[in-house]
C-alpha cells in the first residue's frame, strides 16, 4: 500500500467520479482504476458501490477514508516537521557578517534553505544554542560549553576609504593612531564588531574629526558632499558601496581586526557542516 493509492482513493471520494478525480489528480482514468483495483485486492474487499457515471463509498470504503484521512494528515506533519527541521537556522552577531555570508552560501548551495537574525548580547550565545533557537551562531566571543563545539568561519578587518584624489589614496597602509587630523564621517550600527570599532575611534576622537551615524542615507549624504574618508570592512564592501571614485586602504592600527567563530550543537555537527565546509573554503581563497 503506498500513499499516492490512499490519495488517490480520498480524490475519488471527494469527486464522485474516476474522470473528475483523474482530471484533478492528472493521471488517466485507467490507471486510476487499476491503481484502485489494486488496493481493493490488498485489502481483500471492495470499496465501491459502481453505477454507471458514478462510484460511491460502500461501507467499507466509508471505514477505509477515514483512516486514509488519518494516514495522510500524519505523513503531511511529518513531512511538514522534517522540512521545517532541515531548515538551517543561524544567528549573528554582527549584519556584515550575515550580509556577506547568508548570500554567498546560499548561491553555493541553491537547496539550502536557511534563516538568518542578528543578535546583539554574545553572552546569550550558549543558551540559544542550547535551547536550539539557532542550530548555530556566528561570533566574535567563543562559548563555553563542553556540547557546543566551535571552528573558524570568516575573519573581518576595518579598512579606510578615501576619495581617490585624496593623497591617501596613494598610500600602501594608513594608521590612524599616527595621522594629522582627518575629517571622517563613520556609518555604525549595532554589532560585536561595530562595538569594537567604536572602542577604537573612541582612541581616536582628540585626533581627527569624526562624525558618527545610524542613518546610512544621511550618511552618504554627508560622504558624497563632503568626500571625507570613512570606514569600511573587509566584508561590507563585498555588498555595499559608499560610493564612486573611492579607493580602499588597509589600517595598520591595532584593534581593527576580529575573527569570526561559527559555534554549534555537537548534535547539529552533520547539518551545520555544509556551512562550515563553505567557509573553509571561502578563508582559503579570500
Amino acid at each position: 500500500m503506498e500513499l499516492a493509492q490512499l490519495k488517490y482513493f480520498k480524490t475519488i471520494a471527494e469527486h464522485g467520479t474516476m474522470s473528475r478525480a483523474a482530471g484533478v489528480l492528472h493521471v488517466s482514468q485507467p490507471a486510476l482504476s487499476a491503481s484502485m483495483k489494486k488496493l481493493e485486492d490488498e485489502l481483500g474487499v471492495n470499496l465501491f458501490d459502481r453505477g454507471k457515471n458514478s462510484v460511491v463509498l460502500n461501507e467499507n470504503g466509508r471505514a477505509v477514508l477515514a483512516y486514509a484521512e488519518k494516514i495522510l494528515t500524519l505523513a503531511d506533519e511529518m513531512r511538514d516537521g522534517f522540512r521545517q527541521n532541515a531548515v538551517l537556522k543561524l544567528g549573528f552577531c554582527d549584519p556584515g557578517a550575515m550580509r556577506f555570508a547568508v548570500p554567498l552560501f546560499q548561491k553555493a548551495h541553491p537547496d539550502a534553505a536557511v534563516t538568518s537574525e542578528l543578535i546583539f548580547d554574545e553572552r546569550e550565545i550558549e543558551n540559544l544554542l542550547l535551547s536550539r533557537r539557532y542550530d548555530a551562531v556566528v561570533s566574535l566571543r567563543r562559548p563555553e560549553n563542553a556540547a557546543i563545539e566551535t571552528v573558524p568561519f570568516v575573519d573581518e578587518e576595518l579598512m579606510l576609504s578615501v576619495d581617490a584624489n585624496d593623497p591617501l589614496a596613494r598610500r600602501d597602509g594608513v594608521c590612524l593612531a599616527n595621522e594629522p587630523p582627518l575629517k571622517m564621517a563613520v556609518y555604525c550600527g549595532r554589532g560585536a564588531f561595530i562595538d569594537q570599532t567604536k572602542a577604537f575611534l573612541d582612541t581616536l576622537k582628540n585626533r581627527h574629526d569624526i562624525r558618527m551615524f545610524d542613518d546610512y542615507f544621511v550618511f552618504r549624504q554627508l560622504l558624497d558632499g563632503e568626500k571625507r574618508a570613512t570606514l569600511t570592512t573587509k566584508l561590507v564592501r563585498q555588498y555595499r558601496n559608499d560610493g564612486a571614485g573611492r579607493v580602499i586602504v588597509p589600517l595598520t592600527d591595532d584593534g581593527v581586526k576580529a575573527d569570526y567563530i561559527l559555534s554549534y550543537l555537537v548534535e547539529n555537527k552533520r547539518k551545520v557542516k555544509p556551512l562550515a565546509d563553505w567557509a573553509a573554503s571561502i578563508s582559503t581563497r579570500r
